[in-house]
């Protein structure tokens, strides 16, 4: 190896003292350097993907994907005029049969209450000429829909329901309208 001068006096062996020697030129790598949103909409994209995938593999494994209706295709088609005969069979006439009316006697046995339950009679009393709230649902804070007169005859439709420190009872007034009141203020008939 030769040797070279390294300075006043001195000689070098050291190849990188060449004073001949070309610096190489260092490789320069090249990275794709995107910007934030570009990164943003590449996972988005790859999060979409994998969703679609994930649905389409479970409707796969239960069977749930359902085959497209096949597409008609169009066609023209060209119609020959055709003749219909239409065959007129002429009906049997029916005849009367014999109608046996059978007799229904009314019930004469009646339901005597000894509490109230649906079906009973029950009357408005003890509201101190107030009358009695029909309300929308069994509770003091539902919707008031008639006010009954005390005296008035009422018919229970079903209950009974604890609500508010009270049984309710749904009843309807001789008027129609049905609504919930509490038991409270109503007496057998």
């Amino acid at each position: 190896m030769p040797q070279y001068d390294a300075g006043p006096g001195e000689w070098s062996d050291r190849p990188w003292d060449d004073p001949n020697r070309k610096p190489k030129p260092q490789a320069r790598r090249r990275r794709l350097i995107l910007p934030p949103w570009a990164l943003l909409v590449i996972v988005v994209a790859l999060v979409i993907v994998l969703c679609v995938s994930l649905a389409l593999a479970i409707q796969a494994i239960r069977g749930e994907r359902k085959a497209a209706p096949p597409t008609p295709k169009p066609s023209a088609t060209v119609a020959a005029p055709t003749a219909t005969v239409e065959l007129v069979t002429p009906t049997p006439a029916i005849t009367p049969t014999a109608t046996v009316v059978l007799p229904i006697e009314p019930l004469t046995t009646t339901v005597t209450f000894t509490e109230i339950a649906p079906g009973a009679m029950v009357i408005v009393q003890g509201t101190g000429g107030g009358g009695l709230n029909l309300r929308q649902q069994p509770t003091t804070y539902a919707k008031v829909l008639a006010n009954v007169k005390e005296g008035t005859t009422l018919v229970v439709l079903e209950g009974p329901r604890d609500a508010d420190g009270y049984v309710w009872w749904k009843v309807r007034a001789p008027d129609g309208k049905e609504g919930w009141a509490a038991a409270k203020w109503l007496v057998l008939k």
